[in-house]
């Protein structure tokens, strides 16, 4: 068996050492953060945390815990910071060590929204951009309102925030006078209007030839933030149209390895819109799983040379929930806590669930999480009745 390190984000780490585990592989983890949820698990064989408060500083702390590890260890990437860090000592690693990422310039791309928004356009239908943002006029003339500001990448991140949703004229003139200084870090999209509901994902894998092998397809239902996050609530279903969409984006790009490809149908003209893609393991990945289509598996199947299963197929009508950020996202929205209760309840009572951080075999990063926000609230309840 090989030796396996995944370099575990959050939940994305959490559900591709969970999906490993399911096969018979134990990992090891490296996490950025000590707190990090994944460390709760008793999953992994062995927990590090990187050191270092600078990117320079912890990329070395990385560089030097992996380059112990034995000859031939297949390393798994769970988020952007991951991705770029094995994309800049590719040269330095890849003699020794097993890792499925596009290669330098193809990843490069993809995690410059940028670059990537220009050469996606070349191939499926997107948003209405802007990569090179001047003046207001500019947006205005070439966007409708509403509009979305997001960084290029996670070392662009100059908004103090995930997002910024500009509705009117006078909040765009705010957005220049605050931001006019970082405009070269950022993209402008035009909103595609409609529900939450209307947002989809695929997450896939192509092998060596640029194939799509698997998909998975679901439903997003919420997010968390409300409209602009991450999933929250979802449902899996296959969508055909999607996965087809996803297969010819992977196949123009010679992309090989997982990804997780986000779309959102248009209600003007009905056409599903790129939204984005992640080359690595989504966060949703251990959902995948659970639904038939085990995408950490076979990037482990490629790396050591396995032969790669056929075609999955999907279980439909499972519920994916991320419950905390789901119920304060939606109650923060202004939903009574008595219409999403009894949402919940009716679909507890009909369909199978997936939680993003409970499972009975391994309960103790949910009971963790559940102690950390049990504190938050306390804290926050003294907080302001001694602020009063």
């Amino acid at each position: 068996m090989t030796n396996t390190i995944v370099l575990a984000a959050g939940p994305n780490g959490l559900g591709v050492v969970r999906s490993l585990y399911l096969n018979g592989i134990r990992s090891h983890i490296i996490t950025r953060d000590r707190d990090d949820i994944t460390h709760k698990s008793k999953v992994p064989t062995t927990k590090t945390y990187i050191e270092g408060t600078t990117d320079k500083e912890q990329h070395q702390s990385l560089l030097s815990a992996i380059l112990l590890s034995p000859k031939g260890t297949l390393i798994i990437p769970t988020s952007d910071w991951f991705v770029t860090f094995l994309t800049e000592h590719s040269q330095q690693l890849e003699e020794n060590y097993k890792f499925i990422i596009p290669n330098a310039e193809l990843s490069e791309i993809l995690i410059d929204k940028a670059k990537e928004t220009v050469v996606v356009g070349n191939v499926i239908p997107i948003p209405k951009t802007v990569q090179e943002i001047n003046n207001s006029q500019q947006l205005l003339d070439e966007l409708s309102l509403p509009i979305i500001i997001k960084p290029r990448s996670h070392k662009h991140m100059v908004l103090g925030a995930k997002n910024i949703i500009i509705e009117t004229e006078k909040q765009l003139q705010q957005f220049f006078e605050k931001f006019d200084s970082v405009l070269s870090s950022v993209i402008a999209q035009e909103i595609i209007q409609g529900k939450d509901s209307q947002q989809w994902v695929c997450n896939c894998f192509f092998d060596e030839k640029s194939n799509i092998t698997q998909a998975f397809t679901f439903n997003r239902l919420r997010l968390s933030p409300s409209h602009y996050g991450v999933t929250s609530y979802a449902v899996s279903e296959h969508n055909q149209a999607v996965i087809d969409l996803s297969a010819q984006l992977g196949k123009a790009l010679k992309y090989t390895g997982p990804a997780m490809v986000e779309f959102k149908q248009d209600p003007v003209d009905d056409i599903y819109k790129y939204i984005e893609i992640n080359p690595r393991l989504g966060m949703c990945n251990f959902f995948d799983t659970s639904c038939g289509v085990n995408n950490a598996f076979a990037t482990y199947q490629l790396a050591t040379q396995q032969a790669l299963p056929e075609k999955q197929s999907m279980k439909s009508g499972v519920m994916f929930v991320s419950f905390y950020e789901d119920l304060f996202s939606r109650m923060r929205d202004g939903e009574a806590v008595g219409t999403i209760l009894k949402e919940y309840l009716s679909n507890l009572a009909t369909k199978k669930h997936i939680f993003i951080y409970y499972v009975w075999w391994d309960p103790y990063p949910a009971v963790s999480l559940f102690y950390r926000q049990i504190k938050s609230f306390i804290t926050s309840k003294f907080k302001a009745v001694f602020n009063k």
